[in-house]
């Protein structure tokens, strides 16, 4: 196994993380004005599909990031190993099944919150959508994506930092989803 193997996620990453920014580009400039009120025709969701776009867009940067993390933690203890710095010969099923080493952590973690939570998510956005507000449902979306966006990094301070990040993330999901039940028991 070459130490090449590790550029394959990382080229992955470079080209989602364009994607992404293509995606918000696209959103930022589109013609299409956001209606204030609820979708009324499939063409009304198109800045709801900009913000879906981009959730799986990021959630595939973190699944990538969880492979570079791995391979770049056992390339790093390969070398310990050579030099004779650590006793045991490393192993990638090891790194990537459970070494305990903290940014490999971080990374399944980041990843694996971001899939829990990608299903609330997504049920919210889409009834606020067709419910209460196409403009609000953008809105919280975009919030949501930019606090889950850098939740690796306050994983790794702990708490309360990574507070910074969930429930900010999730008072955007209750809003959608809460707003929409109020909206529709209130009619």
């Amino acid at each position: 196994m070459s130490n090449l193997l590790a550029y394959l996620p990382q080229s992955s990453i470079a080209c989602l993380s364009i994607a992404l920014a293509s995606v918000l580009y696209l959103a930022v400039t589109s013609r299409d004005g956001i209606i204030p009120g609820p979708a009324i025709a499939a063409h009304d969701y198109i800045p709801i599909v900009y913000v879906t776009a981009a959730a799986v867009l990021l959630y595939y940067i973190f699944l990538f990031n969880q492979s570079y993390v791995v391979f770049a933690e056992f390339f790093k203890a390969k070398k310990a190993y050579r030099e004779k710095k650590i006793e045991e010969k490393p192993s990638i099923q090891g790194f990537k099944y459970g070494s305990g080493n903290i940014n490999i952590l971080a990374a399944n973690r980041c990843a694996g919150n971001f899939n829990e939570q990608l299903a609330p998510f997504l049920l919210g956005l889409y009834l606020y959508a067709t419910f209460v507000s196409v403009k609000g449902a953008a809105t919280y979306g975009w919030a949501w994506l930019f606090f889950r966006s850098y939740y690796l990094y306050v994983f790794k301070r702990g708490v309360p930092s990574l507070f910074l990040s969930t429930i900010p993330a999730y008072c955007c999901v209750w809003a959608m989803i809460g707003g929409t039940v109020y909206d529709v028991s209130s009619k």
